[in-house]
């Protein structure tokens, strides 16, 4: 498996890919709020019943504080303050997302924020030592006595400290109290690291990866990856292909060799998948067949929830093949459940013949990324038109495009490595060519 990364002015792209298909698929807009983003936000009122506050970052974002993420909490462990005693109505604080919000739900916040490190993970606020499961008694006990922190901090050596020299740690623990200090001296929404380093800290066994820039190369091979980076202008041929993948999963229907497909419905409150035999027909050994499709289709579906991030509650309508076929079904989606890194549970089949199975959230969906309401996304405009726009500056001076106005930001126009005109519509590559001869087709669609 490799990971390659996409970098343009306004997005962080990264496929998973193995064999040359797509496994994994992650985006965000470098300005997005996500799990790990570094927010200031304001205190705009207090729940007293809920034992929570309610902030609102500085580009409105609705955000939501526990009491015990608080650090006031914190210090007073194992005594609990109260929600008024901890923070008041009208202040800034700065704080970290832990958990995204679909809506209406806010994201969840805390205090207690975190700076992930090769070596260590620093909690400026965290008044306690942690380790790695990995690591045993003994290498614990050495670890302990290497580094000196204050009352107030906290730190969790990752199972690379083992192999750190003394000087690496206290380098690594130095650099990370800087960032802290420098993120108080000058307020701003900062992601914790890049999309492809906190990918490759959760999936430590892929140690292939492909980039665009050197800042990503550095920090992945201090991670112990093998790091290729590509010094061609545009873009990265292989992610080219991958959008094909990507625009494929943004569908409803999946097609499985041999004719029969999948229908993948994703509402509000779960998602259903119906199984269809499609152009797959055998009168002679028709429990057979379905057998042999449904296992097809069990496989199917696990890439496809892994690749669209599809979770909660999902009902599977297989085909009514025998008995023995559900109970093989069953133990192919607990197999492939166990290689995933979020939580599913596969619960079997009901009287009704739908199979059940959770999958634990961690953030939106593709299909919520790219959609609201049945109306384009900011994220899934840029995505369509920007990578396209870096491949298009190595050949022209100017392009025409299409778009949903209110969903461009004038930093967008002005961040591109090429004159860009904007018609109203959907998002879409109408014209290249010189400054010129884009102003006449302006012109001439008018």
């Amino acid at each position: 498996m490799r990971w390659i990364s996409e970098q343009t002015a306004s997005l962080e792209r990264l496929a998973l890919v193995e064999g040359g298909r797509l496994i994994e698929y992650h985006e965000r807009m470098r300005d997005e709020i996500r799990v790990g983003t570094f927010v200031y936000a304001k205190v705009d009122r207090l729940h007293p019943t809920l034992g929570a506050a309610f902030l609102i970052a500085t580009d409105g974002t609705p955000l939501y504080l526990p009491l015990n993420e608080t650090i006031e909490a914190l210090r007073r462990y194992p005594d609990v303050p109260t929600i008024g005693q901890a923070v008041q109505v009208g202040q800034t604080l700065l704080v970290q997302v832990v958990k995204e919000g679909v809506a209406p739900k806010q994201h969840k916040v805390t205090q207690n924020i975190t700076y992930g490190g090769r070596y260590l993970v620093y909690f400026p606020y965290g008044r306690r030592i942690r380790f790695s499961r990995k690591l045993d008694l003994v290498v614990q006990r050495q670890l302990a006595e290497q580094l000196t922190t204050t009352d107030e901090e906290g730190i969790l050596y990752r199972t690379e400290a083992a192999k750190a020299s003394i000087d690496e740690l206290k380098q690594e623990l130095q650099s990370l109290r800087t960032r802290h200090k420098e993120l108080l001296q000058a307020p701003r929404l900062e992601q914790d690291e890049a999309l492809i380093v906190q990918e490759a800290k959760r999936l430590p066994h892929v140690t292939d990866a492909l980039v665009m820039t050197r800042q990503e190369k550095e920090r992945l091979e201090l991670l112990g990856l093998s790091v290729e980076r590509s010094l061609r202008k545009g873009r990265l041929p292989e992610m080219e292909a991958i959008d094909g993948a990507i625009e494929k999963a943004m569908q409803r229907v999946v097609w499985l060799d041999g004719g029969a497909y999948l229908l993948i419905e994703e509402v509000e409150t779960m998602t259903v998948i119906d199984v269809n035999s499609g152009k797959t027909i055998s009168v002679k050994e028709q429990k057979r067949t379905f057998d042999q499709i449904n296992e097809a289709a069990a496989v199917e579906v696990m890439r496809q929830l892994r690749l669209r991030n599809i979770s909660g509650m999902i009902a599977i309508d297989f085909l009514r093949g025998s008995s023995k076929g559900q109970t093989r079904v069953t133990q192919l989606l607990k197999e492939r459940a166990a290689l995933e890194t979020k939580q599913i549970e596969v619960y079997g089949f009901t009287k009704m013949g739908l199979c059940e199975l959770t999958r634990q959230r961690h953030g939106k969906s593709l299909q919520e990324r790219s959609q609201e309401s049945g109306q384009w996304t900011r994220l899934s405009v840029y995505r369509l038109i920007e990578p396209k726009l870096l491949e298009i500056a190595t050949y022209a001076e100017a392009v025409v495009i299409r778009a949903p106005r209110h969903l461009l930001q004038d930093e967008f126009i002005s961040r591109q490595p090429l004159e860009v005109h904007v018609l109203e519509g959907n998002p879409a590559v109408l014209f290249t060519g010189s400054s010129q001869d884009c102003l006449d087709f302006i012109k001439r669609s008018e």
